[in-house]
């Protein structure tokens, strides 16, 4: 080999030392990372595991203290789906929750001779709203600092709204866990924007409007953000409008096809259509200073925490404790821990809200997503409160993710002290408060 040769090859051979070792430097840089990555699904699943076998426990508390039918809640029609008895009232307006439950019933029927049927069924309702619980961790997890995630995500898992509907057989939770993965999935896209995820999105999107039309809302979001972030440019914001097709296009099929095929509660007046369902409730309703009134400390506050251990001002059907809580805040004063749960939460808004107190170093708000999440909130808040402000709390886990985000956001970043020690001790008393609420005074 000439000397040349020589030197060409040695060149060759640092050059891919070099590269050998800036890829080993990076792969050792990168190792932490992917590790600290992965302890968080795990503490994720975790977590969501441990929400389970709550709402699972409660779900059986619940039916023995024959508490399922609170709020509105139509338990004892959905629970017929434990013995593959399909009711048209529920399939008409929300054909996935019978949908996933007749394929999960037939996949766990092999455990029907040691598990009764309903407890299967209940299993469904408390794994629907586990999922919900991770959705809400990835979303937290985009916009706050990790430190604040789990705790926040602990929260969510113990409000009210969340807990109680996961531990009946509802379509609710369903739908609200639906709208915690399109939050939390878009909240990961709006920085890291692929075909791939807005076809997720679209998808999660599609599932949504299969269980509740209205979850078409939910378009507002990348909308609002959009047009805060970029203005009014279709260069990005075209892909919003095909993905806003999506909620038409279900509503058509519901009634065109779904309906369609459809007899029974189609012949009310409230059962018959979507449309039809809508002016039965509109026309219905009142909308005075003590309707409004009732409706917003159930949709802001009772979705979080119960004010007492009874909701019962009305009697439910046979066998049952149906009812609703007195649409009264001085009800919170009862109690010494739910006291304390007001002075944090008071505590919690007056450093979201400071607009001074942020803390130096704080990652940025992210610009648009409180626009948009606060349009969604309004949007669908002001929906309900047209619709049925009687049994909004029905419907009102809907937003919790929603509401927790647009106070977490700001609180995370604040400069007020102790906010580990007082998110930590927000979820312990919602954990006793909603507990005891759960069990039955």
């Amino acid at each position: 080999m000439t000397t040349k040769r020589r030197t060409v090859a040695m060149a060759v051979m640092s050059a891919e030392a070099a590269i050998a070792a800036r890829a080993h430097a990076h792969s050792e840089a990168g190792a932490p990372a992917r590790a600290k990555a992965s302890n968080w699904h795990v503490q994720f699943a975790l977590i969501a595991l441990a929400a389970f076998l709550l709402y699972w426990s409660s779900a059986l508390v619940l039916h023995g203290r024959a508490g399922t039918t609170h709020f509105g809640a139509d338990a004892h029609i959905y629970s017929k789906l434990a013995w593959g008895i399909l009711d048209d009232r529920i399939t008409r307006f929300h054909p996935l929750t019978t949908a996933i439950a007749a394929v999960w019933m037939k996949v766990l029927s092999p455990l029907s001779p040691w598990v009764e049927p309903e407890t299967l069924l209940k299993a469904m309702f408390a794994a629907a709203g586990a999922v919900g619980v991770w959705a809400a961790l990835w979303a937290f997890a985009a916009v706050v600092p990790r430190r604040y995630v789990v705790l926040l995500g602990a929260i969510y898992a113990t409000s009210l709204a969340v807990w109680y509907f996961s531990s009946i057989e509802e379509s609710k939770i369903i739908s609200t866990t639906l709208a915690a993965l399109y939050i939390a999935v878009y909240l990961h896209l709006r920085t890291n924007w692929t075909l791939r995820g807005a076809l997720l999105l679209t998808a999660i999107l599609l599932f949504a409007c299969l269980n509740e039309v209205i979850a078409g809302f939910l378009v507002i979001i990348p909308a609002v953000d959009t047009l805060v972030q970029r203005g009014w440019d279709w260069r990005y914001g075209l892909w919003i409008f095909w993905h806003a097709l999506t909620a038409p296009l279900t509503l058509l099929f519901l009634e065109g096809v779904v309906n369609g095929r459809l007899t029974g509660a189609g012949t009310t007046a409230e059962g018959a259509s979507h449309i039809s369902m809508l002016i039965f409730y509109v026309t219905r309703n009142e909308f005075d200073f003590e309707t409004i009134y009732g409706f917003l400390i159930k949709w802001l506050f009772f979705n979080m925490a119960a004010p007492s251990m009874d909701a019962t001002l009305y009697p439910g059907l046979p066998g049952s404790n149906a009812g609703d809580f007195d649409e009264r805040l001085r009800d919170y004063f009862g109690s010494p821990l739910s006291i304390a749960l007001v002075a944090l939460f008071g505590l919690v808004l007056a450093a979201a809200a400071w607009p001074r107190g942020r803390e130096e170093g704080a990652p940025a708000v992210p610009a648009g997503i409180l626009p948009a999440l606060a349009a969604f909130a309004l949007l669908r808040g002001v929906f309900f409160l047209i619709f049925n402000p009687g049994e909004c709390l029905l419907f009102s886990s809907g937003t919790t993710l929603t509401h927790m985000l647009l106070i977490g956001i700001p609180f995370a970043a604040s400069r007020f002290p102790a906010r580990q020690a007082i998110l930590a001790a927000s979820a312990m008393l919602l954990l006793i408060v909603n507990g005891s609420f759960i069990i039955g005074g």
